[in-house]
């Protein structure tokens, strides 16, 4: 009798369970706007909830336009609101046009994707060691396969209200325009890269970029203020720029074309009708359908482009999948802005989201009410999945880590981020984050060592051979395989090094009490159990006055990308902590007889050996004796 109450007592918990996840899905689904007061109510509730200024939000489907509006401030200190003539910088956005000038090129017969670039532009230094095989050509630099870095802090730092020409500011730092893999082969976001397309565009056109670009396409689209400039117009109508509170000043950005561009709602409203009516804008037609779909797919990575995977990528365009719609376009983030474009080929509609706020997720939620606004009345066509079609052929079970982090000099924590272990079961390849607990995912396979998340239904995960890494995972990055040991290794790093520091601090306080009050005065027994301490003060400097210093990415920009007082304090402090580093495991180790208390002595041992494990992490990671402003 117990038995049946209980399995009768399992069943109701069990119903009600379902019954609360059936409700939360329909509440859910219920927030989704289905109206256009809705959806504004949804965007200034989100504004409000993160104290995000203001917004600047644009609608377009086929040839009506059915939101170009502002919402909140664009001045929080004169109160001053958003209108659809309120400028934002777009950041990343303005690499679109970089692309769309190099396409009106090749149509006019001046120049080919295909062209390598050291025969167009041999003033401009970069340095490709597979340069007499896989050379660079113009569609590696638009498809980000160059193996050229995203940014270096010195780039970043750099902030000279005088614009400089592009020339120059390609002069300015070559050290990013190393390959560091053989182009064609991998993406690497560049921004660098995009400005060296830019500066083809000037080469061939004989034009300075931004005339290029106001001639062909910002005058004949009707666009009267975009702009990469900080013209009079952008400093009399732009929205402020907001970071954490705090006001921020233009960023005069070193490569224009690639992240300067300032627009208005308005402006948008054109820039998404050139797109979904397929480059014809006032019975125009600026650029051939036929350039579109080039740009729309990728073709620089031989055989890369040919897998699904990375067929969503294109020329400073990419594919964004959502619920099932293929929706295409651009994003772009700076310090106190935040932008997306994005427009949907297939039904002839887009939107767009500006920001002058620095949290750029409060930019994709908008940009995720619009999506579902958009696409409520539209009919997803089903992704039909079989499960018993593909098997998989090869096992990437192990750990890995990613390959090339962004920026270098933050590559040591990325390495430990990104660390994911990978297994297969029953034909599901699982894969998780060991520093993110439960967080698996769960791939099938697709055929051709591509597979296919259970959960969004679309291909997310492949399998490459890579010709420098061998096997590799591509998932929202690259990634190589590592040894279990060495994950763990790295992991127990980052749990083991703040312990380190706190401890040391604890210690080191209670021997000088001890040392103090007892009786015991040895001075070499104080100096076992301070040296540690010693080491990591030259952390705790760095660390109080990044606290002290930081308050938002512009901030560390120029602190890590200018020489200055605190950078170079940094720099000092590196090479400090690695010679105390050093001199304290010698130290202890030669003091080890020194009578003093067992649990103080091995822990100044214990520690003096971790900063030493720590100080080479750092040193291969480039941490030590590295000046980041050059």
């Amino acid at each position: 009798m117990r038995t049946i109450k209980k399995a009768i007592s399992l069943l109701l918990l069990l119903l009600i369970f379902n019954g609360l996840n059936a409700f939360a899905e329909k509440a859910s689904e219920d927030n989704k706007p289905t109206t256009l007061t809705a959806l504004k109510e949804a965007i200034q509730k989100i504004l409000k909830e993160t104290k995000t200024p203001g917004a600047g939000v644009v609608l377009v489907s086929g040839d009506e336009t059915i939101m170009v509006e502002g919402f909140g401030k664009a001045d929080i200190e004169n109160n001053i609101g958003v209108n659809e003539n309120t400028m934002f910088r777009l950041g990343s956005v303005s690499k679109v046009y970089v692309a769309l000038a190099i396409l009106k090129l090749q149509e006019e017969g001046h120049l080919d994707l295909k062209d390598k670039i050291r025969d167009l532009i041999p003033e401009i230094e970069f340095n490709n060691p597979w340069e007499d095989k896989f050379p660079i050509r113009i569609e590696n630099l638009l498809e980000h396969t160059s193996g050229w870095d995203e940014w270096h802090f010195a780039e970043l730092g750099s902030d000279d209200p005088k614009p400089k020409t592009l020339k120059e500011a390609l002069d300015f730092y070559p050290k990013s325009r190393i390959s560091k893999f053989i182009p064609g082969t991998r993406i690497q976001y560049s921004n660098v890269g995009m400005s060296v397309a830019a500066y083809i565009v000037e080469k061939v056109s004989g034009l300075t970029f931004e005339d290029y670009i106001d001639n062909c396409f910002f005058k004949p689209m009707g666009m009267e203020n975009m702009t990469y400039l900080q013209t009079e117009q952008y400093k009399k109508s732009g929205a402020k720029l907001y970071a954490n509170g705090i006001k921020l000043n233009y960023f005069n950005i070193l490569y224009r074309p690639s992240a300067a561009l300032n627009g208005s709602p308005k402006d948008m409203v054109k820039m998404i009708k050139f797109f979904i009516n397929r480059g014809k804008i006032n019975n125009n037609q600026l650029l051939s359908d036929s350039s579109l779909q080039r740009m729309e797919r990728s073709e620089s990575m031989p055989i890369l482009s040919k897998t699904e995977l990375f067929k969503g990528y294109g020329l400073a365009n990419s594919a964004r999948y959502y619920n099932g719609f293929i929706y295409r376009g651009h994003g772009g983030s700076l310090p106190g802005s935040n932008a997306d474009f994005a427009y949907l080929p297939e039904y002839n509609m887009g939107y767009a989201v500006m920001i002058n706020g620095d949290d750029e997720d409060v930019a994709n939620k908008i940009a995720g009410l619009i999506k579902d606004y958009q696409t409520k009345d539209l009919v997803q066509k089903p992704v039909e999945v079989d499960t018993k079609k593909y098997k998989i052929t090869t096992d990437p079970s192990g750990y890995y880590t990613i390959i090339d982090p962004k920026i270098d000099q933050i590559g040591f924590i990325e390495h430990i981020k990104t660390i994911q272990k990978a297994w297969i079961k029953n034909d599901t390849l699982y894969k998780k984050f060991p520093l993110k607990g439960n967080s698996t995912t769960k791939y099938i396979p697709a055929g051709n060592n591509e597979f296919r998340s259970v959960e969004t239904k679309q291909i997310e995960l492949a399998l490459i051979n890579d010709p420098l890494e061998g096997n590799i995972i591509c998932v929202y990055g690259y990634l190589k395989k590592i040894s279990p040991l060495w994950a763990y290794t790295l992991i127990s790093i980052l749990i083991a090094f703040p312990i380190t520091l706190g401890s040391t601090i604890i210690f080191g306080l209670l021997w000088t009490l001890i040392y103090l009050l007892g009786k015991n005065k040895s001075k070499t027994a104080l100096r076992i159990c301070f040296w540690p301490l010693i080491t990591n003060s030259f952390i705790f400097v760095v660390i109080i006055s990044s606290l002290i210093k930081i308050q938002t990415r512009y901030d560390v920009f120029q602190l890590f990308g200018t020489m200055n007082l605190l950078s170079v304090l940094f720099f000092i402090c590196s090479i400090c902590y690695a010679i105390a580093s050093v001199w304290s495991v010698f130290y202890i180790f030669k003091n080890r007889r020194e009578k003093m208390s067992k649990i103080f002595y091995f822990h100044s041992a214990l520690a003096a050996i971790l900063n030493l494990i720590f100080m080479l992490y750092f040193l291969s990671n480039g941490l030590i004796g590295v000046p980041t402003w050059i």
